[in-house]
């Protein structure tokens, strides 16, 4: 995931891609202008691997990426990981990007290619800004509108223009650099799939309970207590959802541990033990309109290395789950339960 091997490959490809380029110009419609066929980006084609940051303006959003040894991080989420795979693919659409045929200099139709400056308000445009571990600029662009397989043969085009440059143009190449900051995360958090599950304990921030449990993998849950008088599970499988809230769990939002303060009320906490000796234990609350969750670890025996490098990975942060998963952690008994038809 996080591995030296990427860098190496984005630039011997960026390498191979500027050759092509340089092959390319020499028909067709690359003839019609004399940038035509070069690369956007000279310099971040040829200096892939020395690029340290690379900043996204949209409106009044800001990204900053920053590469740290062989990964990269999000300066505006507290240094938090950044999606590594996500990163290489924008790095290598810089780096193939080239010039196709110019468009528009008139900023009033700047709007239609969504290159007008991407400081505006309403402003559809990103500008993508890529520098040097140093900070020394290795290009800049405004990206606009990106069209799929508008060149043929499976060649995407994207609209750019250069800052300051009031010619806009067609470019060869596929770049997705949509998206607010949240989205350039590294999002996985951890894995406790259903089937893993011993048992679990769901208490919601109004005090409401659910507990369930099974002896063996290939047991189906059932509840700690006998239900309520008249009430029975909904199913043999209405468990296995609350069960398996820790599956592949992913975050949508982060924030350190050290600027979230937990209050001392209304704070739901879902306590999960599996069969190899594993306790989650996440504790959620509201805040900001965002379900916010700390999550930490345990361990007996073997399953003592994964719950120091949980705490490790997670403890110095919180977490904005998605709603639903959220909705989940606070299953109530009354969720799971109904009166047997007839009673």
């Amino acid at each position: 995931m996080r591995s030296k091997g990427l860098w190496a490959l984005l630039a011997v490809t960026a390498a191979a891609v500027i050759a092509a380029i340089f092959v390319a110009r020499g028909g067709g419609t690359l003839q019609n202008d004399p940038l035509a066929g070069h690369p956007v980006l000279p310099e971040v084609a040829q200096r892939i691997a020395d690029v340290g940051r690379v900043t996204l303006v949209h409106g009044g959003a800001k990204t900053t990426l920053l590469r740290r040894g062989d990964s990269w991080v999000v300066e505006e989420k507290g240094d938090y990981p950044a999606n590594d795979a996500k990163v290489g693919q924008v790095l290598l659409g810089l780096a193939e990007l080239s010039f196709v045929e110019p468009k528009t200099r008139k900023a009033d139709l700047y709007s239609r290619l969504e290159v007008e400056d991407a400081d505006k308000k309403d402003a559809k445009s990103t500008l993508v800004t890529v520098a040097d571990a140093k900070g020394s600029l290795l290009g800049e662009l405004i990206a606009g509108k990106r069209r799929v397989d508008q060149l043929g043969g499976g060649n995407d085009g994207i609209y750019v223009r250069k800052p300051g440059d009031a010619q806009s143009w067609l470019a060869r190449g596929t770049l997705d650099v949509a998206g607010d900051t949240p989205q350039w995360l590294d999002k996985k958090l951890m894995d406790l799939p259903q089937a893993k599950v011993k048992d679990a304990t769901l208490t919601a921030a109004d005090g409401g309970t659910l507990a369930f449990k099974r002896d063996k993998p290939e047991d189906k849950f059932a509840l700690s207590s006998p239900p309520p008088a008249g009430k029975k599970l909904k199913s043999e499988d209405a468990l296995d959802t609350p069960a398996g809230v820790l599956g592949g769990l992913e975050l949508a939002d982060v924030r350190p541990a050290k600027d979230f303060t937990f209050p001392k009320e209304g704070v739901a906490q879902a306590r999960y033990e599996s069969f190899d000796g594993l306790t989650v234990t996440v504790s959620l609350v509201q805040q900001d309109g965002k379900d916010w969750a700390r999550i930490a670890a345990s361990g007996t025996g073997d399953a003592q290395k994964q719950a120091d490098a949980l705490n490790a990975k997670l403890a110095p942060w919180v977490f904005a789950l998605e709603s639903y998963k959220a909705k989940m952690l606070e299953t109530k008994l009354d969720d799971v339960l109904e009166t047997p038809k007839g009673s």
